[in-house]
């Protein structure tokens, strides 16, 4: 097999083309992805040259290339309506097979195809402690919560609208939240724990931060019961969740 362009250029050279990439990490994040060589040249010297937040470094300091598939996933994929916690396995299960069949699915609301599974974001990709931090209670506030800005990507949905957004918590183990969800024990624990995968890692299970008591109280609820804000993490710390307007008291 010949060899290619980029294998006979030598390391130096590929690394100034990739210096002239934006500062947007979502560049870096795809081109990493390419290659274990382009992995290694992204991690040990491109993003130490580039103005990127402390949360990316800590992604990037990864030594396998999972954290950067984990970065550009979060840079540019929404969750979709299931991982958000708007809709339940059920219905999604059952959506998947009529979407399948080409037909439209309805049990109490009407489902928009192509929005309750993974699929690419709109609006703000920079992720933001300071609305991470509007988000957890205040037990929880020294907790570093990095979510993408207000209002993340929307969808219309047949009750109403759903701003989705998705985040990462720093050195989650570490955090006051893990110790939470982890030391619960019995039926506390399991309330908590969904037989759902993350949108953003291969963890089969997330925790619902809303009824772990992670989520701010003020939040409230809408008239039939659903939550204006969920949100739930996987063990890596990856979130993904959904709010809604607050809704108007007389």
């Amino acid at each position: 097999m010949s060899e290619t362009v980029f294998e006979i250029l030598n390391d130096d050279i590929i690394f100034t083309i990739f210096a002239k990439l934006d500062d947007d990490p979502r560049h870096c994040a795809r081109v990493a992805c390419v290659s274990t060589r382009f992995f290694s040249l992204i991690r040990d010297f491109c993003w130490k040259t580039k103005s990127f937040p402390s949360l990316f470094s800590v992604l990037l300091s990864d030594d396998s290339p999972s954290g950067w598939f984990t970065l550009h996933k979060l840079s540019v994929c929404c969750p979709g309506l299931r991982h958000s916690g708007v809709l339940p396995t059920t219905i999604t299960t059952t959506a998947a097979a009529a979407e399948s069949q080409g037909e439209r699915c309805s049990k109490n609301r009407k489902i928009c195809f192509g929005y309750w599974k993974s699929h690419l974001a709109t609006g703000n990709w920079n992720l933001s402690r300071e609305q991470g931090s509007k988000l957890l209670a205040r037990q929880f506030r020294d907790d570093c919560l990095y979510i993408c800005d207000w209002p993340g990507c929307v969808h219309f949905e047949e009750k109403r609208k759903y701003n989705l957004f998705r985040g990462v918590f720093k050195n989650f183990k570490q955090t006051r939240v893990w110790r939470t969800i982890n030391d619960g024990v019995g039926t506390e624990r399991e309330r908590s724990k969904i037989d759902l995968g993350c949108a953003f890692c291969h963890c089969t299970q997330i925790w619902d931060l809303h009824s772990a008591f992670c989520l701010r109280r003020g939040f409230g609820f809408h008239d039939d019961g659903e939550p204006v804000v969920r949100a739930y993490v996987c063990e890596n710390g990856h979130v993904s969740g959904a709010w809604t307007d607050v809704p108007m008291y007389s």
